[in-house]
């Protein structure tokens, strides 16, 4: 039994997006994503999944053809400068188009993010000729997905470790005339796999893979470079894709060998010594952590929409269940969490663009990246959670979709570090608890 659909004025953009962050530029943005949102995302949910039995076949159909959707709207290009082709959106709007995407579903809100991620990373370590070659791909109809390969099997959170300063690196990059040599094992990357697997009537391909590799990882931040490999190098293999508890095809993890895989020099990204290190840190973890609050607080928003939906057509005692005071006090409860996360990561992305409080790498402004998303995750499963009890075994059954949210949002809690991690660098932030020496290697 589905629940009617309803409008809540304090969900509308103009009420949750402060002009004290946000442009009404921004805010206008918001409103067309979140329309596109309602229309076509929100029927197409459980065409995201397979269904119940998660066929491969409808999941991929429904996810290429609304990232494609996506690309029509602009959204996987606004990170890229006009003069190229993309918006050179605000960082406000690139956030609140996460939020407003992951209401819907926040893996098809990842996958898009993938593509500021990248040109983030070429921008900041300012690579204007790696931007106009990758270009015309971002911003391609039918579109294209990239990937980040960071984590490594033995390593687990080691390399988003500010204490380990790279040294746990062992993807390795060689020098060998005009090229690099990269061997080495990468673990959940996503999307990742064969590159044939990424191409579709609305998918054009996969773009390659932005890869965090060491020259020597006894020379820590001065050795580490992130370096761009095609998809279809020689040398790269793929498992097949890790089975998960949610985002199964939004964001296919794999892992990545990489076996004498050569590429040229000109495709290290990083030009100078230690800029990778700061990259990495504020431009891939840091703002990586940050873009997870309005993934975590869009999630929960349309987790609590769906509980007042239904709890507007169920009944006690002839009164519908969301007009007893317990819940109605359990709702307000739950909006305020949400709205006070979405204030808290857009003070943050101000924060961060005015540059008045630290670099991005800087231990202060970690601090405050951990700090949103953490806290954006705790949102999340309060509020997925409390949704479910109000909706009792509707809710935990598939068709509602209360259990998809539940099962997505862990990972986005879980990546770049995880939860506990987060805890560390605010720690760090405040009294420098991360301040001591690697123990020397014999």
């Amino acid at each position: 039994m589905a629940a009617s659909k309803q409008s809540y004025p304090l969900f509308e953009p103009k009420q949750k997006y402060p002009l004290a962050f946000c442009t009404l530029e921004d805010i206008a943005i918001a409103e067309t994503v979140r329309k596109f949102v309602d229309h076509e995302v929100m029927p197409r949910r459980d065409d995201l999944e397979g269904g119940f039995h998660r066929d491969e076949k409808r999941a991929l159909s429904a996810l290429h053809h609304l990232y494609r959707a996506c690309g029509a709207l602009g959204i996987t290009k606004m990170s890229v400068p006009e003069a190229l082709g993309g918006l050179a959106a605000s960082a406000s709007a690139r956030l609140i188009v996460l939020d407003e995407l992951s209401r819907g579903d926040i893996g098809l809100a990842n996958m898009v993010a993938k593509m500021a991620w990248v040109s983030s990373i070429m921008m900041a370590c300012r690579r204007d000729d790696l931007m106009k070659e990758f270009a015309p791909q971002i911003v391609s109809d039918p579109p294209w997905i990239a990937c980040v390969a960071i984590s490594e099997p033995s390593g687990g959170a080691n390399i988003e470790d500010p204490a380990f300063k790279f040294k746990t690196l062992r993807t390795i990059a060689k020098p060998d005339g005009d090229d690099y040599v990269i061997n080495g094992h990468k673990i959940w990357p996503g999307p990742a796999g064969p590159a044939e697997h990424f191409k579709s009537k609305d998918l054009a391909g996969h773009m390659g893979y932005w890869t965090v590799a060491t020259l020597d990882p006894k020379s820590g931040e001065q050795g580490v470079g992130i370096f761009w490999v095609p998809p279809d190098a020689s040398g790269l293999s793929f498992s097949k894709p890790i089975e998960k508890m949610g985002m199964s095809w939004t964001d296919e993890n794999a892992e990545i060998w990489y076996d004498n895989v050569r590429i040229n020099k000109r495709y290290r990204i990083d030009t100078e010594p230690g800029q990778a290190a700061q990259v990495l840190q504020g431009y891939v973890i840091g703002y990586g952590r940050l873009s997870g609050g309005p993934c975590l607080t869009g999630l929960a928003e349309g987790a609590l929409e769906m509980a007042l939906n239904w709890t507007a057509d169920r009944y006690i005692a002839g009164v519908p269940v969301r007009e007893h005071s317990a819940f109605a006090m359990a709702f307000g409860d739950l909006w305020r969490l949400i709205d006070i996360s979405r204030q808290y990561y857009l003070s943050v992305m101000w924060q961060a663009a005015s540059r008045n409080h630290g670099r991005p790498w800087s231990k202060e402004m970690m601090a405050k990246f951990s700090a949103s998303r953490s806290f954006a995750a705790d949102v999340a499963e309060k509020v997925t959670t409390t949704s479910m009890e109000f909706m009792g075994a509707y809710g935990y059954s598939f068709g509602n979709q209360i259990e998809k949210y539940a099962r997505d949002y862990p990972i986005v809690k879980l990546w770049l570090g995880g939860a506990q991690r987060d805890r560390m660098e605010i720690a760090h932030g405040l009294y420098g608890a991360l301040g001591w020496q690697l123990p020397v290697e014999k």
